[in-house]
């Protein structure tokens, strides 16, 4: 009898223990949510341009690049013999397509106090539907960079990102031979 009594026991903590970790499970998830929409509602969307079809990106060394993409495939807008990786194109315009901002400055400095009076890179994006978005990135700010856009009236924090995907040369964005095999 003491036996069953003390398994009945430990069945019923072993129960209880399994509803503690399921609620703690469900609290957590439900705490994740909550963090996940926090962090959405936080970030500002600067550009949102559907279904890029040209992009021009200029640097402030003078070099510049533009890409059109015609029939689904991405090509040099003045260069369409050359085969480029289609997947790194894309995520180049899927970031410049969609830039959301960590931060806007209010009350900003003039522009030059981010250095987007000469900014460090022009991105020009225009979509199917004949949209297009302009815009700067300045100076760093620690991981950040700072980035207005066409009518130069907001300056924004983004994530280093957005310039990290624009550093690539031409070479590096051709196919190679075994690629367009």
């Amino acid at each position: 009898m003491r036996q069953k009594k003390g398994l009945i026991i430990l069945v019923v903590i072993l129960l209880a223990l399994c509803g503690v970790y399921f609620g703690l499970k469900s609290y957590n998830k439900s705490q994740a949510k909550k963090e996940d929409q926090k962090e959405k509602e936080k970030t500002i969307q600067v550009l949102d341009i559907e279904n890029p079809v040209e992009i021009t990106y200029s640097a402030d060394d003078g070099s510049s690049m533009s890409f059109v993409k015609e029939d689904g495939t991405w090509y040099l807008k003045n260069d369409k013999e050359t085969a480029l990786v289609q997947e790194t194109i894309q995520d180049i315009a899927d970031t410049v397509s969609d830039v959301k901002a960590e931060k806007q400055i209010k009350d900003p400095d003039p522009l030059e106090s981010y250095g987007l009076n000469e900014a460090s890179y022009t991105i020009i994006v225009t979509g199917e539907n004949g949209d297009t978005g302009t815009l700067y990135i300045g100076d760093g700010a620690d991981s950040d960079y700072y980035l207005t856009d066409k009518e130069k009236q907001n300056v924004y924090l983004v994530s280093s990102e957005l310039p990290n995907v624009l550093d690539f040369d031409k070479d590096n964005l051709k196919q190679t031979e075994k690629e367009q095999e």
